[in-house]
């Protein structure tokens, strides 16, 4: 998630009536680490002030590790079962969707698990490289498209956020930003990977951006 990104969601959330956003499922969450150190602004301006507030937020992901409260995975038709079972208010989904080829199937769960006047709070990559987490399918939606997948629901907002510029990004863990400049060296190792964003060069300067929307159910 951009740090303009994390901003941007709160936003919206402070805008709305908590009443009808909390219990909140966060889904496809990653871990604790993730949210709180490798991309500690997640954390910052999402989810510590709405613990300090004292409402409830359930992070669900595919993989046990801590911070993951629900594990499962959205694929599975009788997980999906058991999460619209849970009553949540509204659900968070940040770039997730790029990642998964039930695509569909996954925005029927997301607007089936909260109820009619419940919120979803939906982003994707825009403007973004190829990054497989395990896979990217390339799915670059403009706030139009991406609104239109979640059948039932009207469009709250949207923007289009822009971030900064890619290679700051990865300058922002000197492990990470080195492994990019030595991957750029090496085309010959997964070079499908390699080509489809010339080892990254090609994006070092231009600035990135997400789509994002706040969305509530019919």
């Amino acid at each position: 998630m951009l740090i303009q990104e994390a901003h941007w969601f709160k936003q919206q959330l402070a805008s709305l009536e908590p009443a009808q956003v909390f219990p909140m499922c966060n889904v496809g969450s990653s871990t604790a680490a993730f949210r709180t150190r490798d991309q500690p602004w997640i954390e910052e301006a999402i989810f510590a002030p709405i613990a300090r507030q004292g409402y409830v937020v359930k992070h669900l992901d595919a993989k046990p590790a801590p911070g993951v409260d629900i594990i499962g995975d959205l694929g599975d038709p009788e997980f999906r079962k058991q999460i619209s079972c849970m009553e949540f208010k509204s659900a968070f989904c940040s770039n997730l969707l790029e990642h998964v080829v039930q695509r569909d199937a996954i925005c029927r769960t997301l607007v089936s698990i909260i109820p009619s006047g419940g919120y979803l709070f939906i982003s994707v990559p825009f403007s973004f490289p190829y990054h497989p987490d395990p896979i990217d399918t390339g799915f670059r939606p403009s706030v139009e498209e991406l609104a239109a997948l979640f059948v039932g629901t009207r469009l709250v907002r949207s923007a289009i956020v822009t971030g900064d510029a890619f290679l700051k990004l990865r300058r922002r863990d000197p492990i990470v930003f080195a492994l990019t400049l030595i991957r750029c060296l090496f085309p010959f190792y997964k070079p499908v990977c390699w080509w489809r964003n010339r080892g990254y060069v090609t994006w070092f300067f231009r600035r990135v951006s997400a789509s994002c929307v706040v969305l509530r159910k019919d």
